[in-house]
């Protein structure tokens, strides 16, 4: 079933093209992963979907298109707390409930007549099922598990929305989304302010929708993860790739090459009949040069396929040689008032060796930088080594002059550089001419931090420390990121939640949580494991205590019947179903972890397999606890 079809969509703001000629079909539960540089219209495109702004072309939507659209600044009305605002959301399923409960009424009047009370009936059956299909009578756990899944525990859902910072306002309007049942998700950037645990909850929710969904995002795994084609907008078009995002990579690659090969084949047979035309117009085959020339003014002329910008190795100055020692910390330990963030760290920062801070939001990430930097009190030691000269991205970057020019900023940070090199790093770090002559303070957020990377760069520090480095950059600015850190040859301390980022960069993972902390070899897919098997034996440790403590079933009298056991575990014996119910743990941890591995991610049939045997494994260890429970009454 299609929901949306486009014939020659465009937009323009003024003289500014933003985009022209669209064409696209989006079929019922297709998830597509709109992308494209900063800049290039994939706000505004969703915008358009959702008729908040005017467009030239054709757009059809089904008539009964029930949409639900994140926004990257969302509004709530005052007053609010949390889960005031959640269950808000739900107001579909709570006029459901006054409609159902207004009809019970109706019917209870005596002296109904036959037809009437069919007529009622007809119309509470229908209710009933929408009511089904919402999930009314869940609601409250609907709620509960939407709020926690994206970071709100209990404690906060009596907050203030007025009272919630930026991110957790992004968080809470998700939310809202989620406990709607649209035909179509309009998503911007929607992990942009969710950790780790946040991300992996929203790929799950949005792969078991029967929704669509076309989602803005720069998160290369997640897309991989959730979506079943790619739209791109680049230089003013809109490409239609039939692919997840690493694989569309390939297949734009190719259609560029057949472009590319047809557009040379063409202007050489041009070439050859233009100079045909001019040797031969006035001689004896003056008449054949005519034709040619008639054929040439109506020969349809293939555009040159669009240089797009690739991804340049940016040439980094030598660094100052690191010595043995780079960073020590022993016994750290940081506290706000009595709530301990971490306590007892203990690690060494190799040279050469690029080390990733993870951990769900709240774990000390960002008070563990600023520990290190002395800009937070802490117990314990940190010692720096004596060749270490560090470079520092922050979150929040000034700018002392935003009426500079990126060129003239970087200029006047290396005078002894020419220009020439300055607009060749500027353009390694995806800064085209004209953006390098933009005012700092038009530029966009991930524009300013990609320029304040590049100084930090070109400074020749041998440490790096960067707090979320990806924020806010475009999937180009990414990838040219990486290419650059990769050929650092100092040493690097990252915080950052950016699964494909870490995966090429990191040597080792320092994970925070719930005031401890733990160090694993490798990239986030070895770190993501390694937690979800300790999570796995704390479980197992938490249900073998609470089997101790529980008080073993009394012996029934000589000559009792024991009670008819009707679960689908019953034929098990004890020890039996206790083996089952940390067998069956074990395998949930299992296929955690491999849902967790960067091949799994960029395979959504794989994904897809996974989450199932995740659910299943999760019901089977509901039952066998049901039955458990019930031994012991």
């Amino acid at each position: 079933m299609i929901l949306l079809s486009a014939e020659g969509l465009g937009k323009r703001f003024g003289l500014r093209c933003c985009f022209r000629d669209a064409r696209f079909t989006l079929h019922a539960g297709r998830r597509v992963g709109l992308v494209g540089a900063n800049g290039t219209g994939k706000t505004t495109l969703l915008r358009i979907l959702h008729g908040q702004l005017d467009h030239d072309g054709e757009l059809t939507r089904r008539r009964d298109l029930r949409i639900a659209y994140l926004e990257q600044n969302p509004v709530f009305p005052p007053g609010m707390t949390v889960r005031e605002a959640a269950l808000e959301a739900a107001s579909d399923t709570a006029e459901l409930e006054r409609r159902i409960a207004e009809l019970h009424e109706e019917m209870a009047e005596p002296g109904l007549p036959p037809e009437t009370t069919r007529r009622l009936l007809d119309r509470l059956a229908a209710l009933e099922r929408r009511h089904d299909a919402l999930d009314g009578h869940a609601v409250e756990h609907r709620i509960e598990a939407v709020l926690d899944g994206l970071g709100f525990p209990a404690a906060r859902h009596a907050a203030a929305v007025e009272t919630l910072s930026g991110g957790e306002r992004n968080r809470l309007a998700l939310a809202r989304l989620m406990l709607h049942e649209p035909h179509l998700w309009l998503l911007d950037e929607p992990t942009n302010h969710l950790d780790i645990d946040g991300v992996f909850f929203f790929e799950r929710f949005l792969v078991d929708s029967n929704a669509a969904a076309v989602v803005v995002s720069h998160d290369r795994r997640f897309l991989d993860t959730v979506t079943d084609e790619t739209w791109e907008l680049c230089g003013g078009t809109l490409e239609v790739l039939p692919a997840p995002y690493t694989r569309s990579r390939a297949i734009r690659e190719e259609r560029r090459a057949a472009a590319q090969r047809a557009y040379e084949v063409q202007q050489a047979y041009i070439a050859r009949q233009e100079e045909f035309v001019r040797r031969f117009r006035a001689g004896q085959r003056a008449r054949e040069a005519r034709g040619r020339a008639t054929r040439l003014e109506r020969l349809e002329r293939l555009d040159r396929p669009s240089d797009r910008a690739r991804v340049m190795a940016l040439r980094l100055p030598a660094t100052r040689r690191l010595g043995d020692r780079v960073l020590e910390v022993a016994g750290l330990s940081v506290a706000y008032g009595d709530r301990a963030i971490f306590r007892g760290l203990d690690f060494a920062l190799e040279p050469g060796e690029t080390l990733a801070v993870m951990g769900p939001n709240g774990a000390g990430k960002t008070s563990l930088l600023r520990a290190l930097l002395g800009e937070t009190p802490y117990a314990g030691a940190v010692r720096w080594g004596d060749t270490v000269t560090r470079g520092v991205l922050t979150q929040h970057e000034a700018f002392p002059d935003p009426a500079l020019t990126p060129l003239a900023y970087l200029h006047g940070a290396f005078r002894l550089r020419t220009e020439e090199s300055i607009r060749d790093t500027l353009g390694a770090m995806c800064f085209s001419g004209e953006a390098a002559e933009r005012p700092i303070g038009l530029l966009s957020g991930g524009e300013q931090k990609r320029l304040v990377m590049t100084r930090l760069l070109l400074e020749g520090n041998n440490v790096l420390l960067l707090d979320e480095p990806t924020n806010h950059l475009d999937i180009e600015s990414r990838e040219a990121l990486e290419l650059a850190l990769s050929a650092f040859e100092g040493s690097i301390l990252v915080v950052s939640h950016d699964r494909a980022f870490l995966d090429r960069l990191a040597d080792r993972v320092l994970w925070l949580e719930d005031g401890t902390w733990r160090i694993t070899r490798g990239g986030f897919a070895e770190a993501w494991e390694a937690r979800q098997q300790e999570r796995a034996r704390r479980r197992e440790a938490d249900a073998e205590a609470a089997r101790a403590a529980r008080p073993r079933p009394s012996t029934p009298p000589a000559g009792a019947k024991p009670p008819r056991k009707k679960g689908p575990h019953a034929r098990l014996k004890t020890p039996e179903l206790e083996a089952a119910i940390i067998a069956c743990e074990e395998e949930i941890a299992a296929l955690e972890a491999r849902y967790a591995d960067p091949e799994t991610m960029r395979d959504g049939e794989r994904v897809k397999t996974l989450q199932a045997g995740i659910a299943a494994a999760r019901a089977r260890l509901a039952g066998l606890e049901e039955e458990y429970a019930s031994r012991d009454r």
